[in-house]
């Protein structure tokens, strides 16, 4: 029976202070839904009110060329693209209930495959056809002054440039530390409960 004490004492020596008891596991799901809500929400909304200045400029601007037509017509793709997709993520984090870890983990795996498929092909798109629609609507407003249509198109170019080698992959970057951190941070902790 030794070895039944040895057990019993190993068992009760045991550091259990760093695990999270059930509560707190709640509430590390909850702020996480509700801080993803948050922002997404944040970002509809914004994607909304964009896009309801891009139609309202359609029917009060009067443009004398095709181009300008063109180049709405494209960003309003490029808005509609943001805001399905995020109403998309929306309805997911809102669903987003009370959950096992296990369950909790391939949510966040999954957050995490969308968000690369995101990167690399919803939003290449979405940012093709915005910067294809500025530039094209910026055409009718600049193309008689050969100066201010160099510089007008040389800062949106350098804006742009900016925004995808090197604001796009920070911002991915982090997320993707994010759920990473936090998907090690529960599988460490579901393998010392389940050991």
């Amino acid at each position: 029976m030794d070895n039944l004490n040895d057990l019993k004492a190993i068992w009760l020596t045991a550091k259990t202070d760093s695990l999270p008891n059930s509560r707190e596991m709640v509430q590390i799901i909850r702020k996480f839904r509700n801080k993803k809500l948050l922002g997404i929400g944040g970002l509809v909304l914004a994607s909304l009110f964009f896009t309801a200045v891009m139609i309202w400029v359609v029917f009060v601007y009067k443009s004398s060329l095709l181009t300008t037509r063109i180049g709405e017509a494209c960003m309003l793709v490029a808005c509609i693209i943001l805001i399905i997709t995020n109403l998309n993520s929306l309805i997911r984090f809102y669903k987003l209930r009370v959950c096992s870890n296990s369950e909790f983990i391939r949510f966040l795996e999954q957050t995490r495959a969308r968000q690369q498929f995101y990167y690399e092909k919803t939003q290449v798109v979405a940012m093709l056809f915005c910067v294809t629609g500025l530039l094209i609507y910026m055409y009718e407003g600049v193309y008689q002054n050969t100066i201010l249509c160099i510089v007008a198109y040389a800062l949106t170019l350098i804006y742009f440039a900016v925004l995808w080698f090197v604001v796009r992959p920070r911002v991915f970057k982090k997320d993707g530390r994010k759920i990473t951190e936090q998907i090690a941070k529960l599988e460490s902790i579901s393998k010392q409960i389940n050991e």
